[in-house]
C-alpha cells in the first residue's frame, strides 16, 4: 500500500523533542508530550531483509514525558521510500500501522530510507523518527527457477529461493513470470548462467508449445519478469537455411558445476527443432550465421539434431561437441575445435571392430541423452524391439576422437516398466557403479545397469512430471554433491496451490536414495510446493 505524505519537519536523531504551545485564545500555557523511541538501529547498522519472503521485525520502546510508559496513546506508521522524505511530493510504501512492526516486505530490491511516524491521539502532534535504512535484498540470486503451465494452461514460474549460509530459509517466491503474451504449454527452461565478460548477454529462454521466448531475468532491481523486448530474432540468427520462427529448444554449453557462471564466456550455441548454431567471442552481442548440422562447408541440407549437445561439462575449456543426427541414427562431431564462423559442419566417425557400441547405429535410435561432470550418457534402444535398451558412455574430450568408455544392455525384465518411462535421471556414483532412475506414472524407479538390479524407489500422489539429476548444485559437508531432483502434479489435491510438489534426493556411495532434510534439526523431508505444473526446475546462483 502506497500513500501520498507531505511532512514539514524532519528530524533526523532517534530522541525527539517537544516545545510549549502558545495558546493566543487564552494566553495559558501548556506543556505538550515529549517523546522518545528507543530501540532503534541508525544508518549505522542497517535493517536488512529478504523480498517477499524475508519478516522485518521491530518492536521499539516508546516513551512520553506525560503519557509515560502508555504506548496505546499513540498511532504509529511505518514507511519506506527511496527518496528523502521532504525532498517533494512522491510515493512513500507503508510498512505497518502498528507499534510492533512484523510484517513481509513486498519491495523491490534495494536501499530504502525507513521512517517511524508517531502521532499522539490527544493532541494530534506527530513525530517523525528517521536515520534509519532498510536493506531489501532479493531471493533470486540462489536457488531454482520453477517452471510449468497454471491450471489454466498459461505458462508461469516460481522460484525456489535457497540462500543458504544464513541467508534466510528455502521458500517459494510464487508468480514472478508477469507472462504479458500469455504463452501456454510449457516444455522447458534454460539458464545461461552469469559472465564478468562486459556486454556478455545472460540467457534465460522459456521453450513453449508455440515457440521460445527470452526472458528478463536481471534481479538487481525487481522481482517479476516479462518476455525480453530487446529480442530481435533476424538480428541474432542471420541463415536463411533455419526454419522461421526460430523455436530455440536448448543451448550449450550450459553452467559450470558448482556454480552457474558461463561454462566459457567466449563461445556458445543453440540447437534449434532444425539447427545447430555457434558463435565466438560473443561478449559484444550475439549473432549466428549457417547452422553446423550438416556434412560440408557448402551444403544448405540440415539433419535433424538431437535435443541435446554432448561435451565434457565440468572444465575450464570444451575440447569437442558430439551431435547426434536424428535422420541417419548416428554419432557426428564437428570438423574443428570450436563453433562459429560459417565454414563449421559436421563430420561422420568410424567405427572399429570390438568397439563397445557403435558411432552409426544400425537399427538403434536415441531415447535419451545428457552430459553429466565428465562423461555424457545415451540411452539408446532397438527399434525393431521396444524390450531392448543400451547405455553408452561416452568421453567427449576431442572432436578427433571421442571416447567410447563403455555400454551396458539390458531389457525390461532386468528395468520393469523402462519402456513406459517418461523421465530419467543419469549419474555416475563411484568408479564401479551407476545407476538410472526414470519415472513412469506415479512411480520413481532405481536401476543399477551394472548389477541389473532394479527396485521401486516411490509412489507419488501425483504423477512425475519432473526427474533430474542436477550436478551444477554445489556439494555440502554432508555428501558429495549430487542432487536428484523430483516434481509431481497432484490435480485432486485438497489446496490448488499446493498441487506441484517438489522433492530432493541425494544418492551416497552405497546408492542409497535418500531425501534431503531440511528443519533446524534436519529432521523434515525437503518438500516445497507450487500450484504449477513442473515441466522444469533450473538452477540459478547469480546477484546480476
Amino acid at each position: 500500500m502506497k500513500t501520498k505524505y507531505i511532512l514539514t519537519t524532519i528530524l533526523s536523531g532517534m530522541t525527539i523533542l517537544s516545545a510549549c504551545v502558545d495558546d493566543k485564545g487564552s494566553y495559558d500555557y501548556r506543556d505538550l508530550n515529549e517523546v522518545t523511541v528507543e530501540g532503534l538501529q541508525d544508518y549505522s547498522s542497517p535493517y536488512s531483509v529478504m523480498a517477499k519472503t524475508g519478516i522485518l521485525d521491530i518492536n521499539p520502546t516508546v516513551k512520553g514525558t506525560i503519557l509515560g510508559d502508555d504506548e496505546s496513546q499513540y498511532e504509529y506508521t511505518w514507511y519506506a521510500c527511496q527518496s528523502e522524505i521532504a525532498s517533494d511530493n512522491h510515493d512513500h510504501t507503508v510498512l505497518g500501522r502498528e507499534k510492533h512492526l512484523h510484517t513481509n516486505v513486498d519491495l523491490n530490491p534495494g536501499v530504502y530510507n525507513l521512517y517511524l511516524l508517531v502521532k499522539d491521539k490527544t493532541t494530534d502532534q506527530e513525530w517523525i523518527i528517521g536515520n534509519m535504512s532498510l536493506s531489501v535484498t532479493t531471493p533470486l540470486t540462489t536457488g531454482f527457477y520453477v517452471f510449468g503451465d497454471n491450471p489454466d494452461g498459461t505458462v508461469g514460474m516460481d522460484f525456489l529461493s535457497m540462500p543458504g549460509n544464513g541467508g534466510g530459509d528455502t521458500a517459494v517466491v510464487n508468480n514472478i513470470f508477469i507472462n504479458s503474451p500469455q504463452i501456454r504449454g510449457a516444455e522447458n527452461l534454460f539458464y545461461r548462467g552469469y559472465t564478468a565478460r562486459p556486454g556478455a548477454i545472460i540467457d534465460l529462454w522459456a521453450v513453449t508449445e508455440s515457440g521460445s521466448y527470452r526472458i528478463e531475468c536481471s534481479v538487481q532491481e525487481k522481482m517479476t519478469f516479462d518476455i525480453d523486448p530487446t529480442y530481435n530474432e533476424e538480428l541474432m540468427f542471420f541463415s536463411d537455411m533455419m526454419a522461421r520462427p526460430v523455436k530455440i529448444v536448448d543451448a550449450f554449453p550450459h553452467q559450470v558445476s558448482g556454480g552457474s557462471a558461463f561454462f566459457n564466456p567466449n563461445y556458445r550455441g543453440y540447437i534449434t527443432e532444425d539447427a545447430i548454431v555457434g558463435g565466438g567471442f560473443v561478449s559484444g552481442g550475439e549473432s549466428y550465421s549457417n547452422p553446423v548440422n550438416r556434412y560440408t562447408a557448402a551444403s544448405t541440407e540440415l539433419f535433424k539434431p538431437y535435443k541435446t549437445m554432448f561435451y565434457m561439462a565440468d572444465g575450464t575449456s570444451i575440447l569437442g561437441y558430439m551431435v547426434y543426427d536424428l535422420d541417419n541414427d548416428r554419432f557426428v562431431t564437428l570438423n574443428g575445435n570450436y563453433m562459429f564462423l560459417t565454414t563449421k559442419y559436421c563430420r561422420q566417425l568410424t567405427d572399429n571392430p570390438g568397439d563397445p557400441f557403435p558411432w552409426n547405429q544400425n537399427g538403434r535410435t536415441i531415447v535419451y541423452g545428457t552430459n553429466a561432470a565428465i562423461y555424457s550418457y545415451a540411452i539408446m534402444k532397438d527399434k525393431d524391439n521396444d524390450t531392448n535398451f543400451y547405455l553408452y558412455e561416452m568421453y567427449v574430450y576431442s572432436y578427433l576422437s571421442p571416447y567410447k568408455a563403455s555400454c551396458s544392455a539390458f531389457t525390461t525384465d532386468d528395468a520393469p516398466e523402462f519402456d513406459k518411462a517418461s523421465h530419467f535421471a543419469i549419474a555416475y556414483q563411484t568408479i564401479d557403479y551407476a545407476i538410472i532412475l526414470y519415472a513412469v506414472g506415479n512411480k520413481l524407479y532405481q536401476f543399477n545397469y551394472n548389477t541389473k538390479q532394479a527396485q521401486l524407489v516411490r509412489e507419488y500422489d501425483g504423477e512425475i512430471t519432473y526427474l533430474a539429476y542436477d550436478w551444477r548444485v554445489p556439494a555440502s559437508a554432508d555428501n558429495d554433491g549430487t542432487r536428484y531432483l523430483v516434481c509431481t502434479y497432484n490435480e485432486s489435491a485438497a489446496d490448488s496451490n499446493e498441487r506441484g510438489t517438489i522433492y530432493m534426493y541425494t544418492i551416497d556411495q552405497s546408492l542409497k536414495l535418500s531425501p534431503v532434510m531440511k528443519g533446524p534439526d534436519q529432521s523434515e523431508e525437503f518438500i516445497y510446493h507450487t500450484p504449477l505444473k513442473v515441466v522444469k526446475l533450473e538452477y540459478r546462483n547469480s546477484s546480476l
